[in-house]
């Protein structure tokens, strides 16, 4: 009989390490189905393999394309998992109640489905955007089916902690290496405009998705760091390397988001034990991390000049933040504040308004003027079915070819009308009713705090898209939806 960690390991072996040493898909098959083997053995460790999964997942494609379903195919395999228990102890479906909130997502969905075949988009597309909003929101329904332990919520928070501090080395070692060491051949190759060649992009490959992860992860960490002393040197090693490395990654709808929540959460807890630690993280993380991380990337560059990547290649979701200045020589001070001063900017307003994400907001208002009950679709404006497969609608209203919105809200109207946002609002507001109702309890203050958060960051992202983030949202909202979870059993009386 296997300890749960020699489970664990095993689990890790043969659902990441084998495939990413042998790339056959055959293997990859293999390797999938022994991992539902053991995730059938211990539903937990099949979540815990998600949250080292998903991290990593663009690296991994990267190597062994086979590891695109690994992911679905668990979650999937949970939630049947989780459906057959439900029916084989007999309850009641009155049990379901506790899920009412959740409606407003799967009706959102279905929203956007029918105004999407309305318009004439393929059903692949329409399938693929389905799966895209509601992969990671099947979580909600097992987390809420299951009992947890205190060690399990430690080994949660080790996890997040663990593969915080590995990206955080990688992407350090990315960032002064300019892109050259420990990344697939194709990453070095990438030809990135000058704005975005200074950012850390990491194994997420990308720097908005991982300073989201690190915000999440720097959280973990100063809550394991309050919560388990015997690692007390680890874990703000771990939060001083962190913090330095999301600095990098010049961040802004990230930084400023979880800032927000942050504060928000000290606020409501009256942590100020926590707030000290993290201004204390915050001085050290610059000056140890931040501030030598660039002194090392200059040096770097001016030594083996040969090494660092060309930049021609423009990222078109952020054109608008490429300015001419932009080939002066910063200090790293300077670059950073700059990222955050250009936000208002009368030159970046005016490029965004031209053809940036105010061009976007205002054309999408336009469309939605026109669609304004249930909106024109999943595929048509801005969304992950658009990258992939184009939209019906751009050539009547003259969107630019395979157009990412990055703002959540004009989506929703655009895609779903007044109806399907009406949907995604009673979902927010259902959650924010049910957090006052249990404001005492201990997890009310960080599933608030992280759906500020998220609430912030649709003004920039497309967060329902983000497996990260909807990782983290969807475990805690379960988590949280399941009514016997303060009754967390010793390690005795499972």
């Amino acid at each position: 009989m296997f300890t749960e960690n020699k489970h664990l390991g095993l689990l890790f072996g043969i659902s990441i390490l084998l495939p990413l040493i042998f790339t056959h898909i055959a293997v990859s098959l293999v390797s999938i189905v022994l991992t539902l083997f053991l995730v059938w053995k211990e539903k937990k460790s099949g979540l815990l393999l998600l949250f080292v999964y998903f991290p990593i997942r663009p690296f991994l494609i990267e190597i062994n394309n086979g590891f695109k379903l690994l992911g679905d195919v668990v979650i999937v395999f949970l939630f049947v998992l989780t459906i057959i228990e439900y029916i084989k102890h007999k309850k009641t479906f009155t049990g379901l109640t506790k899920y009412l909130v959740t409606s407003g997502i799967i009706l959102f969905c279905l929203t956007g489905t029918i105004a999407a075949f309305t318009t004439g988009v393929e059903l692949k597309a329409i399938v693929f955007q389905n799966r895209a909003f509601l992969i990671t929101f099947l979580l909600v329904f097992v987390l809420g089916e299951l009992t947890f332990t205190r060690k399990d919520i430690k080994r949660f928070v080790g996890i997040t902690v663990i593969m915080g501090t590995i990206l955080s080395i990688h992407g350090l070692i990315e960032f002064i290496s300019s892109r050259t060491l420990f990344v697939p051949v194709a990453w070095e190759n990438w030809n990135l405009s000058s704005v975005n060649e200074m950012r850390v992009y990491g194994l997420t490959a990308n720097p908005n998705v991982l300073g989201t992860y690190l915000s999440i992860c720097l959280f973990a960490t100063l809550y394991a760091y309050q919560t388990y002393h015997k690692y007390k040197w680890p874990l703000i090693s771990a939060a001083i390397l962190m913090l330095g490395v999301l600095c990098l990654t010049y961040s802004r709808g990230s930084i400023l988001a979880f800032g927000i929540a942050f504060i928000l959460y000290i606020l409501l807890r009256k942590d100020w034990k926590m707030l000290k630690s993290f201004v204390v993280i915050v001085v050290i993380g610059l000056c140890v991390i931040y501030y030598p991380a660039n002194a090392a990337k200059t040096y770097v560059a001016q030594e083996s000049p040969d090494r660092t990547n060309p930049s021609s290649q423009v990222d078109e979701h952020d054109i608008e933040d490429e300015k001419d200045h932009n080939d002066t020589k910063q200090s790293p001070s300077s670059t950073f504040s700059n990222r955050f001063k250009e936000i208002f900017s009368d030159d970046i307003i005016q490029k965004s308004t031209e053809w940036g994400r105010l061009y976007v907001v205002f054309k999408g208002i336009d469309i939605y003027m026109e669609h304004p009950v249930i909106g024109t679709g999943f595929g048509t404006f801005g969304d992950s079915a658009t990258l992939s497969y184009g939209s019906p609608i751009s050539d009547q209203y003259g969107l630019p070819d395979r157009m990412y919105s990055d703002n959540q809200y004009i989506q929703f109207l655009v895609q779903t009308g007044t109806i399907g946002t009406l949907f995604v609002l009673f979902f927010i507001v259902g959650i924010m009713i049910q957090l006052w109702k249990r404001r005492s309890e201990t997890i009310t203050p960080v599933l608030f705090s992280l759906t500020i958060a998220a609430l912030l960051m649709a003004l920039f992202y497309n967060v329902l898209e983000e497996k990260i983030l909807t990782l983290y949202f969807y475990t805690l909202l379960g988590y949280f939806l399941y009514k016997e979870r303060d009754l967390l059993e010793d390690e005795s009386s499972r």
